[in-house]
């Protein structure tokens, strides 16, 4: 399926009236003819671009030469009572009718994902306080939080850069839960599929590692310095191994999902691959860049025909590309600018920004395919991202998006984009966490267009941190 095609396919599917059962909160809602239809607001939610709600109403009716314009209580109103569950059909059908027949990119003909979670920042409201949570100490209640958050979740194609599953939860949600939430979702999507999991120490399990085999689904997990201590320091100073696990019955009791509970006791010893290694990159702060190495370990079934160069560029390089999406929905598409305090709306915006994340992302790996790359260069080149999102969000693009016309003005914007390019340098990084300043950043974004992070105030200055 070529670019343009999965774009029209995609269209229809957002403008398809049978999305009306699987959007209805309140019986018959979306039924009548209205201003703002199912197709209307879902199309709306996906292309808002500005920071002001009345300027998302003119910019997206002005572009379909429609300017009996809709009142912000109207799409708020309306915002509230399409059922979220909707998104879930959506991206099914994204995954059964255009992903499926995508030229992907794999890696030993495995299909490379990789689940990570982050927090988005949502508008102070006591309603978002008790639906989401946020930072709260033992001695705040709920109406002292300061800034409500939400937990997110996805399961990313870090070769192929498409979202395959997204979940928008609880702020105090444990990642583990949320993975097994996205696993079960795409149980069946995966069964005839070879495939390798990719994530950070936060999801390394016995539980997880064992369901992961019962589904034949390889996993490449950094290990946790304490996990499985007792076995790993019997191969002090090897680089490759395997350790055998036995599970007692105490581990076996904090298994949660049943049937892999079921599994490991009436088979507890587990198999586990451990591979040592090293990774270097260059850290740039303030002016200065520094050459820094690190020593690490994974966990894995994959076999030996996949060597210890292949794991760790596999880890450090492929699966950076989901770290990569989040700034891409938080820093590119404002993913956090919302216009409503209502918890269903709140979800609702959140996955127009996703379904808007992919249909931008098939373009960009066709313009970067375009690219001619000069081997005299210094460095690669790819297409200018920010650039593609502007261009989608022209009102031309809405309107063929709207009308199911879009095979000619995706050819348009593909080879736009192949012309805009920048440089990558690769093996760079700012430094995000416990980094000082003196004084809070006056500016939201570093020069390198990266929103600056949060900073706790400490003794000398201010610390940059995650909450």
């Amino acid at each position: 399926m070529m670019p343009h095609e999965a774009i029209s396919v995609l269209s229809g599917i957002i403008n398809d009236e049978a999305l009306i059962d699987h959007a209805q909160i309140i019986h018959n809602s979306f039924t009548r003819k209205r201003k703002i239809s199912l197709d209307n607001l879902l199309n709306y939610l996906i292309f808002r671009n500005h920071d002001v709600l009345s300027e998302d109403l003119v910019s997206y009716f002005g572009a379909l030469r429609d300017f009996d314009i809709p009142t912000r209580q109207a799409m708020i109103k309306r915002m509230s009572i399409l059922n979220y569950d909707v998104w879930d059909f959506i991206m099914d059908r994204f995954r059964n009718e255009i992903y499926n027949e995508l030229p992907l990119i794999n890696f030993m003909d495995y299909i490379v994902i990789a689940v990570d979670g982050s927090f988005l920042d949502l508008p102070p409201h006591i309603a978002l306080n008790h639906y989401f949570g946020g930072h709260q100490t033992s001695k705040m209640k709920i109406s002292d939080i300061k800034k409500p958050q939400t937990k997110v979740s996805m399961i990313y194609d870090v070769l192929n850069k498409v979202i395959l599953d997204f979940s928008i939860s609880h702020y105090k949600t444990s990642e583990i839960p949320l993975l097994f939430k996205h696993l079960k979702k795409l149980q069946e999507f995966f069964r005839d599929k070879k495939i390798i999991l990719l994530a950070d120490r936060y999801y390394g399990s016995a539980e997880l590692f064992r369901y992961c085999e019962m589904h034949n689904i390889k996993y490449l997990v950094r290990a946790k310095k304490n996990f499985f201590k007792h076995y790993i320091e019997k191969h002090e100073g090897e680089k490759d191994f395997n350790v055998n696990i036995k599970l007692d019955k105490a581990w076996i009791r904090r298994i949660k999902n049943d049937k892999v509970r079921k599994s490991i006791d009436e088979d507890p010893k587990m198999d586990i691959r451990v591979v040592r290694g090293t990774y270097t990159y260059n850290e740039k702060n303030k002016k200065k860049d520094r050459e820094v190495t690190v020593e690490t370990q994974y966990f894995t079934n994959l076999d030996e025909g996949f060597d210890i160069a292949d794991i760790i560029d596999l880890y450090h390089h492929e699966r950076w590309n989901v770290e990569n999406a989040y700034d891409v929905l938080k820093n590119s598409l404002n993913i956090e600018q919302y216009n409503t305090h209502n918890p269903i709306g709140i979800i609702n915006e959140t996955m127009g920004k996703v379904i808007f994340y992919n249909i931008e992302q098939i373009i960009f790996i066709e313009s970067r395919k375009r690219i001619k790359q000069n081997k005299k260069c210094k460095y690669e080149y790819i297409p200018n991202n920010k650039y593609i999102i502007n261009l989608l969000h022209h009102n031309d693009f809405i309107v063929s998006f709207k009308m199911k016309t879009v095979d000619k003005i995706v050819e348009t914007i593909i080879s736009t984009g192949a012309k805009e390019k920048i440089s990558v340098r690769k093996g760079r990084h700012y430094k995000r966490w416990n980094k000082f300043f003196k004084s809070i950043p006056k500016t939201r974004h570093r020069i390198d267009g990266r929103r600056n992070p949060p900073v706790a105030k400490g003794k000398a200055g201010f610390v940059t941190t995650n909450h």
